[in-house]
C-alpha cells in the first residue's frame, strides 16, 4: 500500500508484557493501516516505565540520533498526557500511543449509525483526561493520524462542548442498545437459535460469515475489517433455521474506552446460545490470540455458552494443530457453503437434546416446521407415517409443533 507518513515504534518491556515483540509486531500492522510507514521499532528493557518520559531520557537520545526526520513517534503503551508532552518536547514530533491508533483504525472502519457513535465517544473520552491543565499538545491535534472522529473543533477551548456531546451520544446509544433490546426479546419469545462469529482481529471471520450465510459483508485482508456486527438468517442442511451474527475482531490491550464503548456490540455477541471462535491456523501466534479472546469473553460474561473453535485458512497451514478444550474444525472460506455448515451442526446437535416422535404423512406441514425449528437426523416413512428422529433446542418445539405429547 502507499504510505502517506513514516513513523518509529517506541516501547518497554516490562514483566507486565507477555510477548513484547508480538505486540510491536502488531502496532507495526495497525499503523501501517493507517498509512503510516514504519522505518524502525525500538524498545527499551526495564522494570517499570518511567512516570515522566515512558522510556528512559538516554534511550530517547539514542533513537533521536538514528532518524533526521519522522512524522510520527508510535508509542507501545497508552500513554498520559504529561509523558507525551515529555515525549514530543525530547523527540520534536507528533507522539501518538497505541490506543490512539486503534481509535483511528476504528473511525476509519465505522459504518453505521451506531458504530459512528461509538468510536466518536471512545474518542473523546481518551480526550477528556488529556485536557486539563495545559492538555496535549493540541496545536497538533487538527488533523492527522489518532485525530479522525470529532474532527478539527477547537476542542481545547470547550471542554464543556466535549462534554454535552459525550452526554448527546450517551443519550443516542442508549436509543440504540433499548431497539436491540427490544429485538432480543422478540428472538427469544420466538425462540430463534444465534449463533455469533467472535475472534482475533483479522482471523477471518468475515470471509466465514459470507461463505456461511451467502453473504456480501465487507472483507478485507485488514486489522478490525468488521467493525459493525452483521446478522444474517441460515439454514442449515437438516433445514433448522438460526441466525448468525459476525462481530468487531478482538485484540491484545483492547482500550478500555472501546471496550466499554461497544459493550452494546460485543453483548450482541454474549447473548448468543453458541459461540464460533474463529482462529486464524496461518498465524505464527495462535496461543496468544486464543487466550487473549477467552480473556475477554470471561470478562463479558461469555464463557458458559457453547462454544466450538473454527481453524481458518486451513489451507495455508495443514500442519499446524494447536489443540483448544473446545471441539474444533479445521476449515476455510472456500470449502463450500454445505461443508461449512455441517460442521456447525454437528456441534449444535451435541448441545440440543434428543427426540422422537411420529407425524401422519397428511400432515406434511407439521414436518416442515419440525426441520425448521428442530434438527432432523432421520425421517422414515412407514404405513403413511412419519416416524421422526432428531435434536431439539430448549423451549419444547415438538410437543408445540405436534399439539400432543406423542414424543419422547
Amino acid at each position: 500500500m502507499a504510505f502517506e507518513h513514516t513513523g518509529i515504534i517506541i516501547g518497554v518491556n516490562t514483566k507486565d508484557h507477555k510477548d513484547i515483540e508480538v505486540e510491536v509486531q502488531e502496532l507495526k500492522s495497525l499503523s501501517e493501516s493507517v498509512g503510516i510507514e514504519i522505518m524502525g521499532t525500538h524498545v527499551q528493557n526495564r522494570s517499570s516505565r518511567d512516570p515522566k518520559s515512558y522510556v528512559g531520557t538516554g534511550f530517547i537520545e539514542e533513537v533521536c540520533m538514528m532518524y533526521e526526520e519522522i512524522d510520527y513517534v508510535i508509542v507501545n503503551d497508552e500513554i498520559t498526557a504529561s509523558q507525551n508532552r515529555r515525549l514530543e518536547d525530547l523527540l520534536d514530533t507528533r507522539i501518538i500511543d497505541r490506543t490512539q491508533v486503534i481509535l483511528d483504525i476504528f473511525s476509519l472502519r465505522a459504518e453505521s449509525r451506531a458504530g459512528k457513535l461509538q468510536v466518536e465517544l471512545a474518542q473523546l473520552e481518551y480526550l477528556v483526561p488529556r485536557l486539563s491543565g495545559q492538555g496535549i499538545n493540541l496545536s497538533r491535534l487538527g488533523a492527522g493520524i489518532g485525530t479522525r472522529g470529532p474532527g478539527e473543533t477547537k476542542l481545547e477551548t470547550d471542554r464543556r462542548h466535549i462534554r454535552t456531546r459525550i452526554k448527546e451520544i450517551k443519550k443516542q446509544l442508549m436509543q440504540v442498545e433499548n431497539h436491540r433490546t427490544r429485538y432480543r426479546e422478540k428472538r427469544r419469545r420466538n425462540q430463534v437459535t444465534k449463533i455469533s462469529l467472535i475472534g482475533y482481529t483479522n482471523a477471518g471471520k468475515s470471509s466465514l460469515f459470507n461463505a456461511m450465510a451467502k453473504s456480501d459483508t465487507y472483507e478485507e485482508d485488514a486489522l478490525f475489517a468488521t467493525l459493525d456486527s452483521k446478522t444474517r438468517r441460515l439454514k442449515l442442511p437438516s433445514g433448522f433455521e438460526c441466525i448468525i451474527s459476525d462481530t468487531v475482531g478482538f485484540i491484545q490491550n483492547l482500550p478500555t474506552t472501546l471496550i466499554e464503548s461497544f459493550k452494546s456490540t460485543l453483548e450482541e455477541a454474549a447473548d448468543s446460545d453458541f459461540i464460533i471462535h474463529v482462529i486464524d491456523n496461518n498465524s505464527e501466534h495462535i496461543g496468544i490470540h486464543y487466550d487473549t479472546v477467552k480473556s475477554l469473553m470471561q470478562s463479558l460474561d461469555m464463557a458458559d455458552i457453547p462454544q466450538t473453535v473454527f481453524f481458518n485458512k486451513s489451507d495455508l497451514n495443514a500442519g499446524e494443530h494447536f489443540i483448544p478444550s473446545e471441539p474444533s474444525y479445521f476449515v476455510n472460506k472456500d470449502m463450500g457453503t454445505q461443508v461449512l455448515l455441517g460442521r456447525l451442526e454437528t456441534f449444535m446437535t451435541d448441545a440440543f437434546s434428543s427426540y422422537q416422535c411420529r407425524i401422519p404423512a397428511h400432515e406434511s406441514q407439521k414436518l416442515y416446521d419440525i426441520k425448521r425449528h428442530t434438527i432432523v437426523t432421520e425421517a422414515v416413512l412407514s404405513d403413511n407415517v412419519y416416524e421422526i428422529k432428531g435434536y431439539s433446542p430448549e423451549g419444547n418445539w415438538v410437543n408445540r409443533i405436534l399439539g400432543s405429547t406423542d414424543n419422547e
